[in-house]
C-alpha cells in the first residue's frame, strides 16, 4: 500500500489488499514473491500464466476478492466513482452475474486457435524509501527467473501511459513496447 498510496486498491483498505494478493496463492500458474531490508518488505512482485484464452488477472483477483471490494466500496461509497473502477466495470458487471447465477468460469469457445503461452507481470511495487537502491532489479530478475520455471518464454506486461519512470525502467531491463492503448502500453520481453 505504500508503494501506490493513491491506488483504488489501496484506498479499498487492508482487507481487499491482502485478498488481492492471496490469490497469487491459490494456483501454481501464479506467484508471488517479495525482497526484505532491514527486516522489512521493500519490494515485491506477483506474476500470472494464464490457462486460456480469456484467463485475466484483473478478473481473477476480482472474483477471489469480491466480498471485499464490495465491503470496502461500501464502506467508502465515493469509491464508486473513482476513475480507476471504470475500467474494472466490465468485470464488476460479469462478476454480479456469475454470482447471482453461479455460473463458474469457463474457457473461451471463441479463443483464437493459438493460444499465446505467455507469463504476464501483474504487479510489482518498491517501497518508495527504496527506490533507486537495485530492489527493481532483483524484483526483475526473479520475475523471469519464475516465469521461465513455468515454461514460458514471452513475458509481458501493461503499464499506465502517464507513467514514464515505469516504462524506461522496463525498457532498461529489455522489454519493449508491443503496441499503446488510450490508457496505457502494452510491453513485452522473450526470455
Amino acid at each position: 500500500m505504500a508503494c501506490f498510496p493513491t491506488s483504488f486498491a489501496t484506498k479499498l483498505g487492508n482487507a481487499y489488499v491482502q485478498k488481492t494478493l492471496d490469490w497469487f496463492l491459490q494456483n501454481e500458474q501464479r506467484f508471488l514473491f517479495h525482497c526484505e531490508a532491514d527486516e522489512k518488505v521493500v519490494g515485491y512482485c506477483g506474476g500470472f500464466a494464464p490457462a486460456f484464452y480469456g484467463d485475466g488477472s484483473s478478473s481473477g483477483m476480482l472474483q477471489h476478492a469480491f466480498k471485499e471490494a464490495i465491503k470496502g466500496t461500501l464502506m467508502k461509497p465515493w469509491l464508486a466513482f473513482h476513475p480507476e473502477l471504470f475500467q474494472y466495470y466490465p468485470h464488476v458487471f460479469r462478476n454480479l452475474k456469475k454470482r447471482l447465477f453461479r455460473k463458474t468460469p469457463t474457457p473461451n469457445a471463441k479463443a483464437p486457435e493459438q493460444f499465446n503461452q505467455v507469463v504476464g507481470l501483474v504487479i510489482i511495487g518498491v517501497h518508495p524509501k527504496y527506490r533507486g537502491k537495485g530492489v527493481f532489479e532483483l524484483l526483475m530478475k526473479e520475475f523471469e527467473r519464475q516465469a521461465s520455471m513455468l515454461k514460458r518464454n514471452e513475458v509481458n506486461l501493461s503499464v499506465k501511459k502517464e507513467n514514464l519512470r515505469a516504462i524506461n525502467a522496463y525498457k532498461k531491463f529489455g522489454w519493449h513496447v508491443k503496441f499503446e492503448q488510450p490508457d496505457g502500453v502494452k510491453m513485452h520481453k522473450f526470455l
